[in-house]
C-alpha cells in the first residue's frame, strides 16, 4: 500500500513538474517579456495611414525608453530618448492614470493585459464594493513624435514646419479616411516652443487651448497631485454658471462627437445629414463646458453594468481641448454680436443695456485647490502627431505627451490584416477561406524606419 502511495505520488510530482516546465514557466516568462522588454500594439484607426494601417500588428522596444521598474510607476533608463522621427508608442495623456484621478484613494493591484487595470478603493460609496475595474484605461496611443523639448513646431495650410524648415522627409498627409474630415485650421498649430526642462511658464499668458496642452503635462508630472482648468463665463462682470448659448456654432468634423452628441441630445436640435464643412447650431449650457474642462473627462455611466456586487466598473467620456477653443470663438459671437444690435436703432434705455452687454471667458488653474499662475517643467516633453494630419486626434488636442507617459519605441509590424469590408468573421465559418486573402503578406516584417513603416 505504502509502494502505491509512493509510486501515486512520484506521479503526481512529474506531472506537476512538466507542467511547470512546459506551460507554467513559459507563461510567466511571456508575461514578463510582454511587461518590461516588448509591447504589442495594434493599430485601430487610420491616424497614421499610409505609414503604419489599419490592421497593422506591431511590437515596440520598451529597453529602447526605459523598461518599468516592478512594482513601480518610475522607469530604468533607457538607451535613447524619443527623437524627432520615431513612431511611439504612449499613455493617453488625457486618460486619468487613476479611477476618478484620485490616487490617494485607489490601489493599483494589477495589469490583466487585455482585461484592463484592477484598483482598490479604500473609501467606496455606500453600497459599493472595494475592488474596482478599469478595462478601458488607462489606453496606449501610436503617433509619430515630430518634436521634443527645445524646437520649435507649426502647423500651416496642413504643412508641418519643424525648426523653421518645411518637413519633407517625414510622411505627409497621409491617407483620407473620414467621411467628415479633412484639412481644418483647428487642425493649425501656431508657431510653439515645446517647452524643456527648468523652463518657467507663465500660465496667464496663454491662450486657452495652450493653457490646455501645458495643463495637461502638470498632470502627466505630477500623478500624486490634482490640477484642475477653472472656467467662468463673465456677463457685465459677473459669473453667469447658469449660461445657455441658445445658438452655440460647431463645426462638423468627425473628433467632435462630444459637442455634436450635446445638441441632438436636445430636442430642438433635428437629426439631419450632416457632412463635413457643415456648422450645426443649438443650445448648449456653459455648465458642460465648465464641468468637462475641470479635470478632462467624466464617469460614463453604463446601465447595463450593475452597481453592486463584489467589483465596480468604471469608464470615462473624454474632453479634447479644442474644443475649448469653439468656446472661445462663440464667447467673441456673443461679442459682436451685441455690437451689431447695439448700432440698430433702439426704443429705451433698457432695450439699450440688453444689447450692450459684454461676455467674458476668464479661466485659472488650480493645484489641490490652490490657484497657481506659473508651472516649472521637470523632464522632457514630445509632441506627437499622427501622419495622416488631416484625420488624426493628436497633440494639436490633448496636448504634450511627458516622458512619463512614453511606453515604447515602435520597431516592427508582425502581422498586418485588411477587413475594411467587413466580409471576414471568426463568427462565420463561410468567410474563413478569406483569411489568406485578407492578410498584406509585404507587410510582414517590415521594420519601421524613421521615415515611415
Amino acid at each position: 500500500m505504502d509502494n502505491t502511495k509512493k509510486s501515486l505520488l512520484l506521479k503526481a510530482k512529474k506531472i506537476l513538474r512538466g507542467f511547470a516546465r512546459e506551460i507554467l514557466i513559459p507563461i510567466i516568462l511571456a508575461l514578463v517579456v510582454i511587461q518590461y522588454v516588448i509591447q504589442a500594439f495594434q493599430i485601430p484607426s487610420g491616424s497614421m495611414e499610409d505609414s503604419l494601417l489599419t490592421g497593422d500588428f506591431l511590437l515596440g522596444l520598451k529597453f529602447t525608453y526605459g523598461s518599468p521598474v516592478p512594482f513601480s510607476e518610475k522607469k530604468f533608463p533607457g538607451l535613447t530618448t524619443p527623437k524627432s522621427g520615431d513612431v511611439v508608442i504612449f499613455r493617453y495623456p488625457g486618460e486619468p492614470l487613476y479611477p476618478d484621478y484620485d490616487r490617494k484613494r485607489y490601489s493599483h493591484i494589477a495589469n490583466a493585459l487585455m482585461f484592463g487595470n484592477f484598483y482598490w478603493d479604500h473609501s467606496p460609496l455606500a453600497g459599493n464594493p472595494h475592488l474596482v475595474h478599469y478595462p478601458l484605461g488607462p489606453k496606449d496611443f501610436i503617433k509619430r513624435c515630430v518634436a521634443v523639448s527645445g524646437d520649435s513646431i507649426e502647423v500651416r495650410a496642413g504643412k508641418l514646419i519643424h525648426n523653421g524648415e518645411l518637413q519633407t522627409k517625414l510622411p505627409g498627409k497621409g491617407k483620407y479616411t473620414s467621411p467628415y474630415r479633412s484639412f481644418s485650421p483647428r487642425d493649425e498649430v501656431p508657431l510653439t516652443k515645446i517647452p524643456s526642462p527648468g523652463d518657467t511658464i507663465d500660465l496667464d499668458s496663454l491662450s486657452i487651448e495652450e493653457l490646455w496642452r501645458v495643463r495637461s503635462l502638470m498632470v502627466q508630472e505630477n500623478t500624486e497631485d490634482r490640477f484642475e482648468l477653472h472656467l467662468s463665463l463673465l456677463e457685465d462682470g459677473k459669473p453667469v454658471p447658469d449660461y445657455v448659448f441658445e445658438d452655440f456654432m460647431v463645426p462638423v468634423e468627425n473628433d467632435r462627437n462630444l459637442l455634436l452628441n450635446t445638441l441632438f441630445a436636445n430636442r430642438r436640435v433635428v437629426s439631419q445629414r450632416i457632412q463635413y464643412g457643415d456648422t450645426v447650431k443649438g443650445p448648449i449650457p456653459f455648465a458642460f463646458f465648465a464641468e468637462y474642462a475641470r479635470t478632462g473627462f467624466l464617469p460614463r455611466v453604463n446601465e447595463s453594468i450593475p452597481v453592486k456586487g463584489f467589483m465596480r466598473v468604471v469608464d470615462y467620456e473624454y474632453f479634447e481641448g479644442n474644443q475649448l477653443k469653439d468656446l472661445a470663438h462663440n464667447v467673441q459671437a456673443l461679442n459682436k454680436k451685441a455690437e451689431l444690435d447695439s448700432m440698430s436703432p433702439v426704443d429705451s434705455l433698457d432695450t439699450l443695456s440688453k444689447v450692450q452687454k459684454q461676455y467674458e471667458l476668464r479661466r485659472v488653474v488650480t493645484k489641490n485647490d490652490t490657484v497657481v499662475h506659473k508651472y516649472v517643467v521637470k523632464k522632457p516633453v514630445y509632441f506627437m502627431m499622427g501622419d495622416n494630419r488631416d484625420n488624426s486626434a493628436d497633440s494639436r488636442y490633448w496636448g504634450f505627451v511627458s516622458t512619463e507617459n512614453v511606453k515604447a519605441k515602435a520597431f516592427v509590424i508582425y502581422f498586418s490584416f485588411e477587413n475594411s469590408d467587413q466580409k471576414f468573421s471568426f463568427g462565420n465559418p463561410f468567410s474563413w477561406w478569406r483569411i489568406p486573402f485578407k492578410i498584406r503578406w509585404t507587410r510582414l516584417g517590415k521594420i519601421i524606419h524613421m521615415i515611415g513603416a
